[in-house]
């Protein structure tokens, strides 16, 4: 019977059923393209949005080591005034490790790690005062003949800090670094000196001027950070940005 219809069929019908069936097959060809370029837009968003995740945590993460902004993570540190040997006097100041443990101590009831080889790189420290450079002293927070093995210390008069911490994710700041030195170090104080008049303290990272509280600039891989206290004019021109890796 079916074999009947079909010879029944006129060339007209044959040739309209023909046409439905490619404009069928058309439309599921374009559906299918349409689904792929939904595919292809959502994987597009997708890469985006989290292109944009990752610069902004590297960003944050980067803790405003530009100088352009404070750091996003604070640094809980004790009152320097507080700590044993705490140096409120004129520069240059000497190594100071006397009591060097005693204020360690203190430290590490909120964050500084012991010595170590897991994380280990290095950053420059420059002071002016009034005008004047000032060395960072030898030895600060590394004296084994004084069994002070500070993750935080210096082996020469170069300025280079070095970070060496058994604690792969310490994230140090410069506050930390002056705590264990047990030089006086605040948002507007170094040494003897405080902020008053036109006399202030200012601070560099990588020649650009820091913003925030100078205690909680990160010590980070290769940065250069300068303090000058004094007046504007007396701040060293140009500002030292050029990193000196350790000899």
């Amino acid at each position: 019977m079916a074999q009947d219809q079909d010879r029944r069929q006129t060339k007209a019908e044959r040739k309209e059923q023909a046409r439905r069936e490619r404009i069928e097959l058309e439309r599921r060809i374009a559906s299918r393209k349409r689904g792929r370029r939904r595919v292809l837009i959502v994987g597009v968003v997708v890469i985006a949005i989290v292109g944009g995740v990752i610069v902004a945590l590297s960003h944050g993460n980067g803790n405003g080591a530009d100088g352009s902004a404070s750091p996003s993570v604070t640094v809980q540190l004790p009152d320097p005034a507080k700590l044993p040997g705490i140096l409120r006097t004129a520069p240059p100041w000497p190594d100071n490790i006397d009591q060097a443990n005693a204020r360690m101590a203190k430290m590490s009831e909120l964050s500084l790690p012991q010595l170590g080889a897991v994380l280990h790189h290095h950053a420059n420290l420059l002071i002016y005062v009034d005008g004047q450079q000032f060395p960072i002293a030898a030895g600060i927070g590394y004296n084994p003949d004084s069994n002070v093995f500070s993750p935080l210390h210096t082996h020469d008069t170069s300025g280079v800090v070095h970070i060496e911490s058994a604690d792969p994710t310490f994230q140090p700041v410069l506050g930390q670094f002056f705590d264990v030195w047990g030089v006086y170090l605040t948002k507007e104080c170094l040494g003897d000196k405080c902020a008053a008049g036109h006399s202030t303290l200012h601070a560099f990272v990588n020649g650009k001027e820091w913003t925030g509280d100078p205690t909680q600039i990160p010590l980070n891989d290769q940065l250069v950070i300068v303090l000058a206290f004094g007046s504007a004019d007396q701040v060293p021109n140009p500002v030292p940005a050029s990193f000196v890796p350790p000899a």
